[in-house]
């Protein structure tokens, strides 16, 4: 289902309070925090990342990662055995934070200066989710949305009422690799005890909405609304580049409190 387009500003704006709350309730396109991490700071963390424990994604296009996402234990694994594989994920991008820095600690220290209520790692029974997954990828990413109270229902991010994404880039691609955000707020029908399908949605979802597009800067940090369809083009990277990122979900919970995960 197609939903009627939100947004009042298309374009970056600077992190603050009413920023995040506009972002939030996708009135805005996008937040950019400019020279998040500094040159020496990127170089460090793309090497490491390429030294770490990456994985690939089980989809056409060779998306390699450190960590965990939720999203994969929706149908097959069990709440249990996502807060159980957590703390190895957790300790995977430690070690790339240890040849490096913690991209994820600055993230919410700013966020933590902008809001005025608690921003923490989502819980769920008192554990921690897993956040900050690392990403490097010179391919496409598909059509897709993120929106937990759709995606993951039965966990504590289904009650959230806005979800966005933050994603600071280590390193950027020779040419190529922007993302394209539509503003067509993902609004399915949903069947009881469906979970549907998120990743490579129909062309026709996107139709006549406002797009906005962003270059991924090494050494920034972008934030968008997920429930709006994004999707990544592919790009060409310089001799031994890729396009090396980190980022998480950021929810608002009924309390006002902010909470991340992958």
């Amino acid at each position: 289902m197609t939903s009627k387009p939100t947004w009042i500003s298309v374009q970056e704006h600077a992190l603050t309070e009413d920023n995040l709350r506009l972002l939030l309730d996708n009135k805005i396109a996008a937040i950019r925090i400019p020279g998040f991490a500094s040159p020496s700071e990127c170089r460090s963390f793309a090497a490491a990342a390429k030294n770490g424990n990456m994985q690939y994604y089980n989809v056409s296009d060779r998306i390699g990662y450190i960590g965990l996402a939720q999203y994969q234990y929706r149908w097959t694994k069990t709440k249990e055995e996502f807060l159980a594989d957590v703390p190895k994920a957790r300790a995977d991008v430690e070690e790339v934070f240890a040849h490096s820095f913690d991209p994820l600690q600055r993230v919410m220290e700013q966020l933590r200066a902008a809001w005025p209520h608690p921003v923490d790692l989502a819980r769920e029974g008192g554990k921690p989710y897993f956040a900050g997954i690392i990403r490097s990828t010179s391919d496409k990413i598909d059509l897709h949305v993120d929106w937990a109270p759709v995606n993951s229902p039965d966990y504590a991010i289904g009650a959230i009422d806005g979800q966005l994404g933050w994603n600071f880039f280590a390193e950027e691609l020779a040419s190529g690799g922007h993302t394209t955000v539509h503003n067509s707020p993902w609004d399915p029908v949903v069947a009881p005890g469906e979970i549907p399908k998120s990743y490579g949605l129909e062309r026709g979802l996107i139709e006549g909405a406002p797009g906005f597009v962003y270059r991924p800067t090494a050494g920034d940090v972008v934030i968008f609304n997920t429930r709006n369809p994004h999707e990544i083009a592919p790009g060409t990277t310089a001799p031994g580049g890729s396009r090396v990122s980190i980022g998480s979900f950021i929810g608002r919970m009924p309390d006002g409190s902010l909470a991340l995960w992958a």
